[in-house]
């Protein structure tokens, strides 16, 4: 009886575990125009599986990393997720994975590449449409809208098997600031030159489009890969044109192809290679030329010192894709995403506990946010805030205490760059203006998460030192409400280090809202410039506040220090209409002049 007992409970205890287990998924259609115009008349409106893992529903406030699988050569994603029957079930693969603990919890996403070809090589031309631009923004920007995912680089993975491992490798060393970490399994045509056999090629140049479907899978490969590499706009039915002509080899066609190999194109994009947090390959030893030219891949990258992980096994190209998958890729991505949002300093002081995040729809910029959006709409909106760094540097890594401090008090933050930084490049001004125009598209989009949560009517633009310069730049815009300039000032006669914004003493006459600077007392490199802009700015309300910090001002302190207080109260006041706030600026002895080490002067404020 106790045996029994055991038995039932284990029995039921096992079905629980397993039913825990499952995910769910949906098959959505995903409009592209990246993908209009196709020569071939392939439909815009694609087919993506989606795979939500076992907590999706069950936690509404989670959010997860993301993983882009590509599937193969005449493959398709309902064949891959088992809508048909298939050599592989990916979400039994998944789940199984999941099961044994092997894996991590993430949203799965195959878009089907399946075309009039039988396969996009996930390429872009005239011939087929442009396919990296589909992937890599119109897909990535569509699931970011519309599931709850973590939207920055550092969450999203790219896989593939066979033509998707070939895409796999071509978009990550392309776009490594859309992904970070890559797995290919088994990837094609990475080697190896373009097919000019006379009596295939013969064959072709009779086809018409009514024989695409019954084509052999070479016929349709060389099809295939001359529509991605080949297009020829004035070459119906096919618009391509093919390595041979007349039994003759066309060498310069052949080039294009062979140009668009693996192992042809990758030494232009050792940087970028170098960018990614992982990188992962394998293909089995019995899968003839694949296994040779990963394994080329795999010394190529050693010559080059990129880190990566490469395997090869017993297998040929199918029969161990599913275990692969199951026992290697998906705990490398489990290993290398990012499985949470960046929580700087517990979410910060304010009422709102912020977030470090990104969007795919503006991967030139870090976002700082309230974790909790719906908390904000009609009744509350977010006001924006609009940050350029010091250096002009492409990422805020310098302020992001200071960012995430002012974001918890209810506001939208949206810094230039990226975490973590990615280049030593000097950004532009005109980043300020693509946030303010970001965020107002966003407001008025339904599928947007920032739907009608954002206050476009109060909209500030600040920055530090030379982030301040391109705040000065921009001034002018009518959309903004305040500035605020940090540590900065104009240079006597503008110009300043290479990169820099020319800015002129002429440009603070643009200035048409009240504006606030912090400087770091006469210390600060930029006290001279940033007094002398203060007594030249008489037409519009000016408050500035020196505390003896020198240049570096309080950024980095624990919750971005004394001058995040400031500049949060003034953002306060100035989009918020909070008077409370405001009386830190504003009075006969405004309340930052009781501030200890602060020294303050003001005009045209009550």
């Amino acid at each position: 009886m106790k045996k029994l007992f055991l038995f039932t409970v284990l029995t039921l205890l096992s079905f629980t575990f397993s039913f825990a287990q499952k995910g769910t998924k949906e098959r959505i259609k995903i409009h592209s125009n990246a993908l209009e115009g196709n020569l071939i008349g392939d439909p815009v409106d694609r087919d993506v599986t989606v795979y939500l893992p076992p907590s999706y529903a069950s936690n509404p406030e989670s959010r997860y990393p993301v993983l882009y699988m590509l599937h193969g050569f005449t493959d398709t994603d309902s064949q891959w997720f088992g809508w048909e029957d298939h050599w592989i079930n990916l979400q039994t693969v998944i789940e199984q994975s999941l099961a044994e603990k092997l894996s991590k919890e993430m949203i799965v996403v195959m878009p089907n590449a399946y075309n009039r070809f039988k396969g996009s090589m996930y390429a872009s031309s005239a011939t087929i449409g442009d396919w990296e631009t589909f992937v890599t923004k119109e897909l990535v920007g569509y699931i970011d809208t519309n599931y709850r995912t973590l939207a920055k680089q550092e969450s999203r993975g790219l896989a593939g098997h066979s033509m998707g491992g070939y895409g796999t490798m071509r978009l990550g060393m392309k776009y490594p600031d859309v992904f970070s970490s890559i797995y290919a399994l088994s990837p094609c045509c990475m080697d190896g030159g373009a097919t000019t056999n006379a009596e295939l090629i013969t064959k072709l140049e009779g086809f018409t489009v009514d024989q695409l479907q019954g084509a052999s899978f070479f016929e349709i490969a060389t099809l295939a890969t001359s529509a991605a590499f080949a297009p020829n706009p004035k070459n119906p039915p096919f618009y391509l044109d093919l390595p041979a002509k007349n039994g003759e080899p066309r060498q310069e066609v052949a080039n294009k192809i062979i140009a668009n190999r693996t192992l042809s194109i990758v030494d232009q994009y050792i940087p970028n290679l170098k960018k990614l947090k992982a990188i992962g390959m394998d293909a089995g030893l019995q899968d003839r030329g694949i296994s040779e030219s990963t394994k080329k891949l795999h010394e190529l990258f050693d010559a080059y010192q990129i880190p990566h992980q490469y395997e090869s096994y017993e297998g040929d190209h199918l029969n161990r894709i599913a275990e692969r998958i199951q026992t290697k890729a998906l705990p490398f991505f489990s290993e290398n995403l990012v499985f949470q949002s960046q929580i700087i300093e517990n979410g910060g002081t304010g009422s709102y506990p912020a977030v470090m995040t990104s969007a795919a729809s503006l991967p030139t910029h870090t976002l700082f946010q309230p974790q909790d959006l719906t908390k904000f709409g009609s009744a509350q909106m977010l006001p924006i805030i609009v940050w350029g760094n010091g250096a002009c540097f492409d990422s805020p890594w310098e302020h992001v205490n200071f960012l995430n401090e002012v974001a918890s008090h209810g506001f939208l933050v949206i810094a230039i760059g990226t975490m973590p930084k990615q280049t030593d490049v000097r950004s532009k001004s005109h980043k300020l203006v693509d946030a303010i125009d970001w965020a107002i598209a966003q407001n008025a989009d339904p599928k947007s998460p920032y739907y009608q949560k954002i206050d476009i009517e109060n909209i500030a633009v600040s920055g530090m030192s030379c982030g301040g310069l391109q705040t000065l730049e921009v001034a002018g815009d009518p959309r903004i409400k305040t500035i605020g300039v940090f540590n900065s000032g104009v240079l006597g006669n503008g110009g300043g280090m290479p990169g820099m914004p020319q800015v002129t003493k002429d440009q603070l006459q643009k200035i048409h809202t009240p504006t606030l600077y912090l400087l770091g007392g006469e210390s600060d490199i930029a006290y001279g410039n940033g007094m002398d802009d203060f007594e030249k700015i008489n037409h519009v309300p000016v408050f500035v506040g020196n505390l003896d910090v020198g240049h570096g001002g309080t950024y980095g302190k624990p919750y971005g220090g004394e001058f995040a207080r400031v500049a949060t109260a003034w953002y306060k006041w100035q989009l918020k209409g909070d008077q409370e706030a405001g009386k830190l600026f504003t009075g006969t002895t405004p309340g930052l002049a009781q501030s200890p080490g602060w020294v303050i002067e003001k005009k045209n404020l009550d």
